[in-house]
């Protein structure tokens, strides 16, 4: 949006007769050119509350004015939409202006973004990796200087647009689209060029160094502007996309931030606590297994899980116990269980057990 004097300050709404020769959206709304879209909502809302057919139902000025209120907040209420009128005006009978399209073909519009995946070891996505990608895609002609055109040739102006390199939408709205015919540049190839058939970009296949933060994960994407395919007739550059798919740890499952894992106990470890040391992303920790800890029971360590990519620290690392039974004990064993299990209090859990039969 261009900035400087604004093109009408706030004032009455103009009279009937005057609307239909000027239509300055910005003087419809009674607002400056270099407002804001949180100031076109609210002086929308504030002339709408008072034009509505709502409130003067009998009142045909007041709806004629609520209309061209609706279409100067629809039009600027768009960002889009506010650009192309910001250039070009709003035109009776959709004709745009002549040399519209030219600054369009000096800065030609931008490049689509490149999406790639990359596949990441679990390990890359703990501590980062640097990785070069190569990537396929489309880059300013060289043969033509991202003209579209044979060298010497002179490009012509568009019929299909009229050189706006915009085509309106109605005889009655400022919205316009890219003209199809020369997308959007206002000018025609009367002789393309032979390498680039006229589109002034071509394919190609470059190295790109990308730097992969830690605590990436399935699905993450991480942007890197002006890495994409080039706009046609020399436009800027679009954004190189990666999207990082991280391989499966055969000991840590991820969720966010966390990690999860197992760790085996035997029974007198969890009958009389232990002191055991769990393998982590950063080091071995002693884990404290109280006595009496039971199979299933989950101990949270913290600050040892994946590094968060939003912000500083880690998160945690969540391990659950599994208590493992003996098999195969020789007959002077058995009986030091038997023994046990004649000292232990008896549970009840006689009616849980008829329960499960029926």
């Amino acid at each position: 949006m261009q900035q400087g004097a604004p093109r009408a300050s706030p004032a009455p709404q103009p009279a009937a007769a005057d609307r239909d020769h000027m239509r300055d959206y910005y003087a419809v709304l009674g607002i400056s050119v270099d407002t804001t879209q949180a100031q076109i909502r609210r002086a929308y809302q504030r002339l709408a509350r008072r034009y509505s057919p709502d409130v003067n139902l009998w009142d045909r000025e007041a709806q004629a004015l609520f209309e061209e209120i609706s279409e100067a907040y629809r039009v600027l209420s768009d960002p889009s939409a506010r650009t192309l009128y910001d250039r070009h005006g709003a035109v009776a009978g959709g004709t745009a202006p002549v040399g519209a399209g030219e600054e369009s073909r000096r800065g030609g519009r931008r490049g689509e973004d490149l999406h790639v995946p990359v596949a990441l070891a679990f390990q890359h996505a703990v501590t980062g990796i640097t990785v070069d990608l190569s990537v396929e895609r489309l880059s300013d002609c060289q043969a033509c200087g991202a003209t579209g055109a044979r060298p010497g040739a002179v490009p012509v102006r568009c019929g299909h647009c009229g050189g706006a390199g915009l085509v309106w939408l109605g005889e009655t709205t400022a919205r316009a689209e890219r003209c199809p015919a020369c997308d959007g540049s206002g000018e025609r190839v009367a002789e393309p060029c032979p390498a680039c058939r006229g589109r002034g970009v071509s394919r190609t296949r470059t190295v790109a160094r990308v730097v992969i933060p830690p605590g990436m994960d399935t699905g993450a994407q991480l942007r890197i502007p002006g890495e994409g395919h080039s706009g046609p007739f020399g436009g800027p550059r679009g954004d190189l996309i990666v999207i990082t798919r991280v391989h499966d740890d055969p000991v840590f499952t991820r969720k966010g931030d966390n990690l999860y894992c197992e760790l085996p106990l035997t029974i007198v470890e969890a009958v009389l606590g232990a002191r055991i040391p769990v393998h982590t992303l950063h080091g071995d920790v002693d884990l404290v297994i109280p006595p009496g800890s039971q199979s299933g029971q989950v101990f949270r360590i913290r600050s040892r899980g994946m590094p968060r990519l939003a912000a500083e620290g880690r998160g945690d690392l969540y391990v659950t116990v599994r208590v493992e039974i003996p098999r195969g004990l020789d007959a002077r064993t058995q009986e030091l269980f038997r023994e046990i299990g004649r000292l232990l209090p008896e549970v009840p859990h006689g009616e849980s057990r008829s329960a499960v039969r029926t």
